[in-house]
């Protein structure tokens, strides 16, 4: 299995489940938490698109976070977990994403979703038309991406995107592409991942919404015969939290230190996760000994998944980090 570090690029401070325990946003501690992460042997490096997440809306921006990733690593994947196609015309996108890829030399993984912010489009003057509206740009977004990397002289006239020779030089380094990663596990999204995509990413609220993620693993199974495509092809990760110590004092001494933590989207918060019982059933968190993580990550692999993207919930310290890469990652070689 592969296991990457979502950076955790924001503060938490009590609040946000994904970090919790990092009390404000400075570069020394992100950027220890960067190399950390590649001291240790984690595989890839991802960043989330948003502008304003947690307590104190503190928050870098995810493609300028990721050329400065893209120089200070050598041998990491690294991309944007998942960059919301209503942020940016997505022929400008085809051509940030090329210039991170050139600078990493091919590291770059485009990660894409419909977005879901509602409060922070409204902030920054970005439409948020309906979710049907939001996939239906997604595909054609996706489809323009691809022509940018592509193509000579990239066209397209779609209904949401349109572009007329808009020159994309040089190329990327990635052959024929830098892998489109797509987020996301309604229907509508999972036939677009089947059609469009490299890799499938499931993240948290994908999995709480709807059927099961075993039935839509099956129904993606079906997407994916339907248009044709060899399941080996695609990619499956799946994005999780993870509190990992030493013995089972240490782990209380961390819950208790961490929740009760609100529970859903920003502007959907009307849960609570209570405990570690709480955040393993609602939110399929990681938590426990090396020996007991383990498990719960068989549980995933056996669903399919080969890649786990981790956000470790006692950052900014990084011992579950190390604990994990050490103790945890030698049993998935």
């Amino acid at each position: 299995m592969q296991f990457d570090w979502m950076v955790q690029c924001y503060a938490g401070d009590g609040v946000h489940r994904d970090t919790p325990l990092l009390e404000s946003l400075e570069r020394e501690t992100i950027m220890d938490g960067v190399d950390t992460a590649v001291d240790v042997g984690i595989d890839g490096l991802w960043a989330p698109d948003h502008f304003m997440l947690g307590p104190h809306a503190e928050e870098y921006e995810v493609w300028t976070l990721l050329s400065a990733l893209a120089e200070r690593t050598d041998d990491v994947d690294i991309g944007p977990l998942v960059g919301s196609i209503t942020y940016r015309n997505p022929a400008l996108l085809a051509k940030m994403a090329t210039t991170v890829d050139i600078l990493s030399e091919g590291r770059l993984r485009l990660g894409l979703g419909a977005g879901w912010h509602e409060e922070e489009h409204a902030a920054y003057g970005f439409d948020f038309p309906d979710v049907d509206t939001r996939i239906d740009m997604l595909d054609e977004g996706i489809q323009v991406v691809k022509t940018m990397f592509t193509e000579d002289e990239p066209t397209f006239h779609g209904e949401h995107f349109e572009i007329e020779n808009a020159l994309n030089e040089p190329k990327p380094v990635s052959d024929p592409h830098p892998p489109i990663v797509v987020g996301g596990a309604g229907p509508r999204m999972l036939r677009l991942v089947a059609k469009h995509a490299d890799e499938w990413n499931v993240e948290i609220s994908a999995r709480a919404r709807g059927k099961p993620i075993e039935f839509k693993v099956r129904k993606f199974e079906e997407y994916l015969e339907n248009e044709g495509r060899d399941p080996d092809e695609v990619e499956r990760s799946w994005l999780a939290h993870v509190l990992v110590c030493e013995d089972d004092e240490e782990v209380q001494e961390y819950v208790d230190r961490i929740f009760p933590l609100p529970w859903g989207e920003e502007s959907d918060m009307d849960e609570q996760l209570e405990d570690a019982e709480d955040a393993r059933e609602k939110g399929s968190m990681l938590i426990g000994t090396p020996a007991e993580v383990a498990t719960q990550i068989e549980e995933i692999r056996d669903l399919g998944f080969g890649k786990l993207q981790l956000m470790f919930l006692d950052f900014p310290e990084t011992g579950g980090m190390e604990l994990f890469a050490d103790e945890v990652m030698p049993q998935f070689d």
